[in-house]
């Protein structure tokens, strides 16, 4: 071995890009260090497979075996380089993507007489143009406008968004100052924002106004990020502009409801007040507005609520979370103001003796089956609520309004005092004697101090927080059972959660 060639192996061995020396063959003579370690597999000599254990494709997917060469089919074809892309899927199944560069070695006569092979880990550069790509397409086809601007106000970018909500083509805009769609009497704004992108701020769900191609001023919301180059300095700002002219004109729509709502709630509370001026008697100036705030007030509820539904599915298309935040605000809270009602209207009957009992014999076990489907609907995401029944016997006779009513209840005071996540069960058991009915939940239990006052009107626990209630659930539910001959008792520790028992005996109503 001469000097030359010495060095030539020294260097060789040395280079940080994985080489391969292959003969006239096509056989695999030689290989460098960072050949052995590029797939952390040795490659193998005297084989014109390297490395028959991993699968390889050619950048149209073709495969690569022993019929189809791409690359020394080149080399041989008189040319003196070629560099291809190849894919190699490992063992593990994921994908490698390599850079080959292969050199023909010719004799003195012309002939072919081997190759040299550099083969480059392309896989992190694929990925990061996979991300552009997919980052490109999102831009392109969001519905927002997004716009990218230098430090000076310069448009740069100017996505299809963009195009539609102001009006205005990329070549119309890309280049010009972003003042074009900036009302004059909002120019001062982006000189704020401007100062506020240079120190590195994001400005988030800014609410403004902004100019389209036809001079329209349009409600806008912005979110304003800094744009960094690779040494993370700041170069320029992206900003993403929503159209809300719905929102806000759906918000307008819920105001003006809302203001009238509130006129009709106040002329009604003026007959009412004029009403009960007049009544003597305070049974029947209760009766009264019992009977009135039932139905007078759930006509509105119930088109405050409808209203809302509406406005939500409209605003679906434009996926904004403000608008479904909100209505489902107000339609809880038609939901939590129909259920004090309901309460009010049934202490009424039962101070009233109105309530009468209707008693028929059912399938304990299928009722409650039932009631456990519609609560469920009703249940916090993750809690889940199941139902067991024990005893030979199916079949009672009781009043089932007035126990549904009493299950209702119960399970809706698991539901609202549980977390999520948390486990609520309805157990039966029925023998010859005596029926019994039990839920128990995982919710913040009930203080000892409170345990003597929990079946009174309008009492509530002190643990309770701001969670809404009126206070009269359970002492309905007591009364309730007691119309039936019933009994019911529970078992409580603060923080573990509660189990309320109800027991009627079989034949409890005739």
């Amino acid at each position: 071995m001469n000097d030359e060639q010495a060095t030539f192996i020294q260097y060789y061995e040395q280079l940080p890009v994985a080489v391969y020396l292959c003969d006239r063959n096509d056989l695999l003579i030689a290989y460098n260090k960072a050949a052995a370690t590029l797939f952390e597999i040795e490659p193998l000599k005297g084989n014109d497979d390297w490395y028959p254990t991993l699968t390889k494709y050619d950048q149209e997917g073709h495969l690569i075996n022993t019929n189809y060469k791409p690359l020394t089919t080149g080399l041989r074809a008189r040319k003196d380089s070629v560099r291809q892309e190849i894919r190699f899927q490992l063992s593990s199944g994921a994908d490698c993507y390599i850079l080959v560069s292969s050199i023909a070695v010719r004799d003195k006569d012309g002939n072919y007489d081997g190759s040299i092979h550099t083969l480059s880990d392309i896989t992190t550069q694929r990925r990061y143009e996979k991300q552009q790509a997919l980052l490109a397409a999102i831009v392109g086809s969001s519905e927002d406008a997004i716009i990218a601007k230098d430090l000076y106000g310069q448009i740069t970018s100017w996505n299809r968004g963009a195009e539609r909500i102001f009006g205005y083509k990329p070549h119309e805009v890309i280049g010009k100052h972003v003042g074009l769609i900036i009302p004059n009497d909002k120019l001062t704004e982006e000189k704020r924002i401007i100062r506020a992108i240079r120190s590195g701020k994001t400005v988030e769900h800014f609410e403004t106004l902004r100019k389209t191609n036809a001079g329209v001023i349009i409600p806008t919301s912005l979110t304003i990020s800094p744009i960094r180059d690779a040494r993370d300095r700041i170069i320029g700002a992206s900003t993403i502009a929503r159209d809300i002219s719905r929102q806000k004109k759906a918000e307008e729509q819920i105001k003006n409801y809302t203001l009238h709502l509130e006129d009709m709630v106040a002329r009604r509370t003026a007959e009412l007040n004029l009403s009960l001026q007049k009544e003597k008697e305070l049974g029947l100036l209760k009766s009264r507005f019992v009977s009135m705030a039932s139905h007078e007030f759930r006509t509105p509820l119930s088109a405050v609520k409808l209203s809302a539904s509406l406005i939500g599915k409209y605003a679906e298309t434009y996926h904004d979370l403000n608008i479904i935040k909100h209505t489902d605000k107000i339609k809880n809270a038609v939901n939590d103001l129909s259920a004090i009602l309901g309460d009010f209207l049934s202490l009424e009957k039962l101070e009233s003796g109105k309530i009468s009992i209707s008693a028929s014999e059912f399938n304990l076990a299928e009722f409650c089956r039932e009631i456990i489907l519609e609560m469920q609907m009703l249940a916090k995401p993750g809690q889940k609520l199941i139902y067991t029944h024990s005893g030979r016997f199916e079949m009672v006779t009781l009043d089932q309004q007035l126990l549904k009513n009493c299950l209702n209840n119960l399970l809706s005071n698991a539901i609202k005092y549980s977390g999520e996540d948390t486990l609520i069960r309805l157990d039966t058991e029925l023998n010859s004697k005596e029926c019994s009915l039990s839920v128990t939940d995982q919710g913040i239990g009930i203080p000892e101090a409170d345990k003597a006052h929990l079946f009174s009107a309008f009492f509530r626990a002190s643990n309770t927080g701001t969670t809404q209630g009126t206070g009269l659930g359970l002492n309905i539910v007591a009364r309730y059972v007691g119309l039936m001959n019933g009994a019911i008792k529970f078992e409580s520790q603060p923080g573990l959660g509660t189990i309320f028992t109800l027991r009627f005996p079989r034949l409890s109503v005739s």
